[in-house]
């Protein structure tokens, strides 16, 4: 009998060794392995997407700030990766998890937005100040809106410059600040290219004006890449600078106040 089972077993295992059943187990283990190996490497909590950031980072020239081509640096990268990876063949369930931490870093909280309406950038503005105002009695803040040159090119360039502080509210907390700022003088700025229009349903504001960002300011400094984003306004200069949005100017500077009288 002992000899008969061992016989048995070893023609067992000889028919099932000789069968597909192995392969697919193997083939079964490979993939739950290969599972596991991406879903550990992008994990949510992972170093990836650090590691993206330092590689764009490290990615760009020193002079970034002032290179004009590069204010849609964003989603050209994202564009240059993924093609590269598609190149090489990576496997499908690593470029799809690749491209949705790509996606997380270069569009966390509106970095690629379609469009950023300049009303809720000043609202997120005001919001972001509402505090130092009330604290130093502050009415408004002051914002400007000025057409700049076209120097016959039929382009509509504009110029936006706002300040926490408004001028009157300057000059009725001090008599030493009589004079009224000049626009470089304001904190922070944002300078527009006009590429079209649209009809609104507003009564009082009929046309919008879409608007592409050229250059921007930030605290007296020009935005660079390795600035510190913090604020949701912000975030959103910063949208607007290196990401693909388009400003949509559907407002006037005499819209916004802190709302304490």
């Amino acid at each position: 009998m002992e000899q008969t089972l061992q016989q048995l077993l070893a023609d067992r295992v000889t028919a099932y060794a000789q069968s597909d059943r192995p392969r697919a187990l193997i083939d079964e283990g490979i993939e739950k392995l290969f599972k596991d190996v991406v879903n550990d490497t992008f994990r949510s909590y992972g170093d990836f997407g650090s590691a993206i950031k330092e590689a764009l980072k490290s990615a760009l020239p020193a002079n970034v700030s002032d290179v004009f081509e590069l204010q849609r640096y964003n989603a050209l990268v994202a564009n240059a990766l993924r093609e590269r990876w598609e190149a090489a063949a990576v496997n499908s369930a690593i470029l799809e998890q690749a491209d949705k931490s790509i996606s997380e870093v270069l569009t966390g909280k509106g970095l690629l937005t379609d469009e950023v309406s300049l009303t809720k950038l000043l609202e997120a503005f005001i919001d972001d100040h509402k505090e130092q105002a009330a604290e130093n009695h502050w009415e408004r803040p002051e914002i400007r809106i000025s057409e700049g040159d076209s120097y016959g090119s039929g382009t509509k360039y504009l110029h936006i410059y706002f300040d926490p502080e408004s001028d009157s509210d300057r000059r009725g907390s001090s008599s030493y600040r009589s004079s009224t700022r000049s626009d470089y003088e304001l904190k922070h700025s944002m300078h527009v290219r006009v590429t079209g229009t649209r009809e609104t349903t507003d009564h009082f504001h009929k046309v919008d004006q879409l608007c592409e960002v050229y250059s921007a300011k930030l605290d007296d400094k020009k935005v660079a890449i390795n600035m510190q984003i913090v604020t949701e306004w912000e975030r959103l200069v910063a949208s607007l600078y290196f990401g693909s949005a388009l400003l949509v100017i559907d407002c006037d500077p005499d819209d916004f106040r802190y709302g304490f009288d």
